[in-house]
């Protein structure tokens, strides 16, 4: 069984997007779920207390106990991606997509093709 450089590049790129993005989605909901709270009237979303941020790596709102409103890219992530479990579904699909890509590759070289 032999194996190109190219695809264990694929490989490796793979499983680091993979892993990337399943700690991202798990930090991102454990941010969201301590420091994001939502007007229980639907006038807005907002930090618990000085502003956090979820993008390019979820961290938590700062000591301060003051409502800030979330900025366009953390709201997008928050509404989009966060409360309907749709970064959740992306890293499944990823590890899914990785698995396939693995297996195929695998099944082609011990055929021999």
């Amino acid at each position: 069984m032999k194996f190109s450089k190219k695809l264990i590049f694929i490989v490796i790129v793979l499983t680091l997007v993979s892993t990337y993005l399943t700690l991202y989605t798990w930090k991102a909901h454990t941010v969201a779920a301590g420091h994001i709270y939502e007007d229980p009237e639907g006038k807005g979303v907002y930090w618990g207390a000085t502003s956090g941020s979820l993008f390019p790596w979820p961290k938590g709102s700062g000591m301060l106990p003051v409502l800030v409103e979330l900025n366009e890219v953390d709201l997008f992530i928050y509404k989009y991606l966060i409360k309907p479990w749709v970064l959740v579904g992306l890293s499944i699909l990823a590890w899914v997509g990785t698995g396939l890509f693995i297996f195929r590759t695998n099944k082609i070289a011990r055929a021999g093709i």
